[in-house]
């Protein structure tokens, strides 16, 4: 089992202890799902606040602990076999250009797979996927090794999981109103 620590962020309204919520249409870019920030709370707080709090609103965010089975976590963050894998899928969309070349996004590469997975079950049959953007959130850069060409970036990255409708039943998570 792979377990990830997740956090949900919500508007304040009465509501949220019947979170998590299925993502509305806009701005999805792992297609349909529930959102959640991974690890920390930090990104989770800091959407809230770009969201929620410059709008008026109060809100809150829930603390989830989940658990997959291996095969079921497409985790483009930390599993260096998955992102082979989606890098040779991409090469191979791009190739024989299943996706067009001005619509191929990473929302669209997803609705892809999991297309593929309602038509010919099994084919791609995660149930969530993880994923970092790159962001400019002031990371540093800093060489290994003195001199090296090689380097790490240091900072918390943005990390996101979308876990797909209908794939886990969500136990009641833990609530911090902000």
């Amino acid at each position: 089992m792979i377990e990830v620590i997740a956090f949900h962020a919500c508007k304040q309204n009465g509501q949220e202890h019947d979170a998590p919520f299925l993502s509305r249409s806009n701005n999805q870019w792992l297609t349909q799902g529930y959102y959640f920030w991974t690890d920390s709370d930090y990104f989770a707080k800091k959407w809230s606040e770009d969201c929620y709090k410059a709008r008026g609103y109060k809100y809150c965010i829930m603390k989830f602990e989940l658990s997959f089975e291996k095969n079921k976590l497409f985790d483009l963050v930390g599993n260096v076999d998955h992102k082979i894998k989606f890098y040779e899928m991409v090469k191979k969309l791009k190739k024989l250009n299943i996706i067009s070349q001005d619509s191929l996004s990473l929302r669209a590469v997803v609705e892809y797979l999991r297309e593929l997975n309602s038509n010919n079950v099994g084919a791609w049959s995660y149930h969530a996927i993880k994923i970092e953007d790159k962001r400019d959130l002031g990371l540093i850069n800093i060489p290994v090794a003195q001199g090296a060409k090689e380097s790490i970036v240091v900072g918390p990255t943005r990390q996101q999981l979308c876990v797909f409708e209908g794939c886990y039943t969500f136990k009641k998570g833990e609530v911090n109103y902000e």
